[in-house]
């Protein structure tokens, strides 16, 4: 009986860096899986491969309803990151597509850049740095500041990069607490960390890290009420999504002395466009959606992704499976 082959496209945008296809080719093309890059920036490359294709890897671009309406044959979806906010994944579930994320991926990276810009801010690095450059060798540019340990660190999520990021803390002799309300208590035992309601985590973090997926539950939930409840020598660190802040409060927040600092590697819009009032605030220090990136994980990622594949078109269900609702349907 002859072997049967499978379709698969990996999203891609020219206009951002992309990484060899190499990793998953060395994956997929063993197990008879034929892949090809597909640029999501050409308005016809994507319409033309979708009706062909028996999977996706998402690495760029949106799949909306329309766009997933037109994967006819596609057994699933899967995405590099954790969260995938830039998937409709009602829409995907609707016509029976497993939808995956990589729950594994860049989490030791995620949580080292939370915890750098923790240190960035409360150690005012940034400033430091420019007063030095600038020939000033003393301590005024960067008073007052405080000690680190014995500090409260909360964590709004408690996923495992949070988790990554609370051990890291606390090897900083930060006390950890964390808000999520989708973890039994054992969760939060196991890890040291104290669980609070969110208006604890919020008002009692003398530094606010934040680790949610941006869902519709999620979106804005860092509100101008939020903002408002945080002591105001705290800082709000940002590693997940820019959306779940309220970023015209936040900046309001920074401007008024309300807040100590910031450290973001998020925003609501990205690229961050150079006027925006964000970058002119002493108090913040950002970097450019980066956290996710080392050479391992982005290997890391592009295996396990293509894993996902294999198992979805060998009939297995994926390990990393975010619609479970699909197991519920009759198999295609």
């Amino acid at each position: 009986m002859a072997r049967r082959s499978w379709y698969c496209i990996r999203t891609e945008s020219k206009r951002q860096p992309s990484y060899d296809i190499a990793v998953e080719r060395s994956i997929l093309e063993p197990a008879g899986i034929r892949v090809e890059s597909v640029d999501m920036d050409d308005p016809v490359a994507f319409e033309r491969a979708a009706p062909l294709v028996d999977a996706v890897l998402h690495s760029r671009g949106i799949l909306d309803a329309a766009r997933i309406d037109r994967l006819i044959k596609c057994r699933i979806i899967a995405h590099y990151g954790t969260g995938v906010d830039r998937v409709d994944v009602a829409a995907a579930t609707a016509r029976g597509i497993w939808v995956t994320n990589g729950p594994l991926y860049a989490v030791d990276e995620v949580s080292s850049h939370a915890i750098a810009l923790l240190l960035a801010v409360t150690r005012k690095i940034v400033a430091a740095d420019r007063a030095v450059r600038s020939g000033q060798w003393h301590i005024k540019p960067v008073v007052p500041l405080r000690r680190i340990a014995g500090r409260t660190l909360g964590l709004l999520g408690f996923g495992n990069i949070a988790r990554a990021t609370g051990r890291k803390g606390r090897a900083l002799g930060l006390d950890v607490m964390a808000h999520d309300p989708y973890l039994d208590e054992a969760v939060f035992r196991s890890e040291h960390a104290r669980s609070v309601d969110f208006k604890t985590c919020v008002s009692e973090s003398d530094i606010l890290s934040i680790h949610l997926p941006l869902t519709p539950a999620t979106r804005g939930i860092v509100s101008r009420e939020a903002i408002a409840m945080m002591k105001p020598d705290a800082v709000l660190v940002n590693t997940s999504r820019g959306p779940v802040v309220d970023e015209p409060a936040l900046v309001d927040a920074l401007r008024e002395g309300r807040l100590a600092g910031a450290g973001l590697d998020v925003f609501a819009e990205e690229p961050l466009r150079a006027d925006h009032p964000l970058l002119s605030l002493p108090n913040v220090t950002v970097s450019g959606h980066i956290g996710f990136y080392s050479e391992e994980s982005i290997k890391q990622g592009q295996r396990d992704a293509a894993q996902q594949v294999v198992e979805a078109l060998q009939g297995r269900p994926p390990a990393f499976l975010v619609n479970r609702q699909v197991l519920e349907r009759p198999s295609r």
